[in-house]
Parts: structure tokens; C-alpha cells; sequence
């Protein structure tokens, strides 16, 4: 009986990307011919509402590999709504890897995809995320939410839970067919609910040094971002029966920080921080009663300096207001507070070197370990409004059940389309 062909999938999960995802589908086949020269190879574009010519420049690329595109409606969805069609297909196809790369990556190189597909290659459920240099004004969300509050609940330290260059094997497709799916990780929730379910039910994860990552600037979408990154990060967190950062001690030296490094518009980061300004006033007595650790925050040129010492303490008081029954409020009110910890940051940095931005951030994860461990905190804990009370409830009911795109309309001024230009 001949043995089945290996069968692995590069999924491109994009909407209104035709200027790079012909690039980053040929950088997908030559990968797969590197990886997998006699296997079975799909590449999936998954693109929901694109007005521009993205499935054209997919389909008119030439590649080695089947080339397959999966459509959807654009309204209410996002990118995990693609990421979600991607799997589906790879399943239908019986694949034995998938592998997720951006569509708005400009440094996407062949070498990735050997790099991750030999990372997940193993029997048990295994999740690979990237490790790459970035710009020192970028991965903020990050650097600054995402990777501290997982190692703080979990801890385990992930440099780049949200990268997006993840990869998987058949097993971990398997396991996360069962997890609850909150709205926002049809958005750009979607990262960090694979990374944090993963760490929840503690599969294997696995960091892939890619080099250098250069793409689109996500700054224009610093208010809406960070917002569903941290509705599905909550989600998960409180799926979690407590805090399990004891003996976490400090993440391993890294050296993400790039050493070309190019400011924001100025003009964006001022309508930003005006925006923030707006809410922080309208919601003024609220913040301060749930985030007590910025109260006593100086005022800044944009704001609030909220500093490297500061914002552990921040974080904590998120997580205790979360594990408390204040999602929402905890989740939306710490994307403003977390817009002046990004402007105090790149003041802070100016003039380090990259090792010392690295050493920064690296302490700031460490204290943040350290700050929510001292609250002693524990969730799903019956009685509590907004926690799911049976910590092994399967419909995963841990926060509101659904989730509003619009929620920073009348303070989001930021024009959506604005890019870093090529």
C-alpha cells in the first residue's frame, strides 16, 4: 500500500493587500519546494470584503503549488474570520501542517517556511510563533500588552504571541476545533486566542527566529486593535483557573529591537492622543477607581506619563478588574491608558541603543510577572459577574458575549487607510 503524500498548507489570511500578497505567495511556494519537494502543497488565500484587485494578484501569480482562494462577506468580520476559513480548509484537505503568513508582509522570505513547518513537525499538539527584529516604534501592542499580561497569567514569555507567521500541525488544528471562539478572534483577536489557548491547556509552543519583519505600520490602528487583541486575551484568561506565574522569575535576554527604526507621522500620533484625551475625560471617575496605579500619573505633551515602572502596576490592576467582573470596562479603558504607556515608551527610548530598548521591555515583562503575582488573583469564581463560574464550562461563557467594532467611534479620528509608505 503506498504511503499517503505529506500535505502542507501556507495559509494568507488578507483584505485589500494586491500591492504585497503576490510577493508573499511566491515567497510561500519557493518555502514549500524547500520544505516539502515531494509533498502535497496548497497555498489558501482567505480574503473577506477586499475592494481592491487582491484575489487578482493572488490568482495571476504563478506558483509551483495549488493555488486555492476562500471568499467571504466583509461586514463583521476580520482577519480571524480568514484565519478561521484558512483552517477549515486545511482540514478539509487532510493536511498534516498549515501555516499562517501575513499578507502585508514586505521581508517574507522562502526560508520561513522550512523554518516553521519543521517546528510543528510532531505528534503532539504544537503551536510555532515567530521571534523577529522590529522596528523600536512598533510591535507595540506586544510589546506592552500581549506578552507581558501572557507571561503574568501564564507564565510563560512568548516574544511575539501576535506575530502572525504562526504554524501548526494536524493535532493542534484538532484541539482548537474545541475552543470557544468570543467575536473579537474573528478580528484581530485571533493571534493571541491560538497563543493563550495554547498556553491554557499547555501544548507545546515553540519560537522560530525569522530575522527582520517589515510590513504595513499597524499605529493607525492602535485604538481598535489593541481593544480586540484584549477582549479575546480576557476571554481566555478567564477560561484559566488562576494565576501561574509562580517562580517566573525573568523572560530570556532577547534581541528584538531592530536597528532601523522609522517614527510615526506625527500628525497621526497627534490625532491619536487627542482622541485618548477625549475618552480619558469622558470616562475620568471610572478609570481612576479601576486603575488606581495611574493615578498618580504626571501629565505629559500627549497626555499621561505613564513610565516603565508605572505600567506593571497598570497591568495588574487590569487583570484584578477582569478577574472582578469589570471586563469591558478593564478592557477598553487600559487600551487608553496604554496609548500614553506607547508615547511615554518612545520618549523614554530616545537615544538607547537596541540592546537597551530589549533590556527595557524585558524588565518591564519581568515586573509585571511580578505585580500581578502579589494580587494573588483567581478567576472564574462563581458569583462573579462575568466569570464563567465552572472554570470548565465548555461554551466558554467568560466575558460579553459579543463584541462592538464601532465601540472608539467619536474618538477615533484616525484615518484607516493611512499606511507607512513602501
Amino acid at each position: 500500500m503506498a504511503q499517503r503524500s505529506r500535505v502542507t498548507v501556507v495559509g494568507i489570511p488578507a483584505r485589500d493587500e494586491g500591492r504585497t500578497v503576490g510577493a508573499v505567495a511566491l515567497a510561500a511556494d519557493a518555502g514549500l519546494r524547500l520544505a516539502c519537494p515531494d509533498g502535497v502543497n496548497v497555498v489558501v488565500l482567505a480574503e473577506n470584503g477586499s475592494t481592491d484587485d487582491t484575489v487578482r494578484r493572488f490568482t495571476g501569480t504563478p506558483l509551483h503549488a495549488r493555488q486555492v482562494v476562500a471568499s467571504s462577506g466583509g461586514d463583521g468580520t476580520g482577519k480571524g474570520t480568514n484565519v478561521f476559513a484558512i483552517m477549515d480548509r486545511a482540514l478539509d484537505l487532510d493536511a498534516d501542517r498549515l501555516l499562517l503568513l501575513d499578507a502585508d508582509v514586505r521581508s517574507a522570505e522562502p526560508r520561513w517556511i522550512p523554518a516553521l513547518a519543521d517546528a510543528v513537525d510532531d505528534a503532539e499538539p504544537t503551536l510555532a510563533v515567530p521571534a523577529y527584529r522590529r522596528d523600536r516604534f512598533e510591535a507595540n501592542t506586544t510589546n506592552h500588552l500581549a506578552s507581558p499580561l501572557l507571561a503574568a497569567v501564564f507564565g510563560v514569555h512568548v516574544q511575539q504571541p501576535i506575530g502572525g507567521e504562526f504554524a501548526f500541525n494536524r493535532a493542534f488544528l484538532d484541539r482548537a476545533r474545541t475552543w470557544p471562539r468570543p467575536d473579537s478572534a474573528h478580528l484581530y483577536g485571533i493571534d493571541v486566542w491560538l497563543t493563550a489557548n495554547a498556553l491554557r491547556e499547555r501544548l507545546r509552543v515553540v519560537e522560530v527566529p525569522l530575522g527582520r519583519k517589515l510590513h504595513n505600520s499597524p499605529f493607525p490602528k492602535i485604538l481598535r486593535l489593541p481593544q480586540q487583541v484584549l477582549d479575546s486575551l480576557f476571554h481566555v484568561v478567564l477560561r484559566t483557573g488562576g494565576v501561574r506565574s509562580t517562580g517566573f522569575a525573568a523572560p530570556k535576554p532577547r534581541a528584538a529591537v531592530d536597528g532601523a527604526a522609522v517614527r510615526q507621522d506625527p500628525a497621526v500620533v497627534s490625532r491619536v492622543s487627542e482622541s485618548v484625551g477625549r475618552y480619558l475625560a469622558a470616562h475620568r471617575g471610572e478609570v481612576r477607581a479601576l486603575f488606581p496605579s495611574a493615578g498618580s500619573a504626571p501629565s505629559a505633551p500627549w497626555g499621561l506619563r505613564v513610565t516603565t515602572e508605572d505600567w506593571p502596576e497598570v497591568l495588574a490592576d487590569a487583570v484584578a478588574a477582569v478577574a472582578g467582573g469589570r471586563f469591558e470596562a478593564a478592557r477598553d479603558h487600559l487600551v487608553a491608558l496604554y496609548v500614553n504607556r506607547v508615547l511615554t515608551f518612545w520618549d523614554e527610548i530616545d537615544g538607547l541603543r537596541d540592546e537597551e530598548v530589549d533590556g527595557l521591555l524585558d524588565r518591564q515583562a519581568a515586573q509585571t510577572v511580578r505585580a500581578v503575582r502579589r494580587r494573588r488573583i483567581e478567576f472564574g469564581v462563581p458569583g462573579v459577574p462575568g466569570g464563567s463560574g465552572d472554570r470548565s464550562d465548555p461554551a466558554g461563557r467568560t466575558g460579553p458575549d459579543g463584541f462592538d467594532v464601532r465601540h472608539w467611534a467619536g474618538f477615533n479620528d484616525v484615518p484607516p487607510a493611512w499606511t507607512v509608505p513602501a
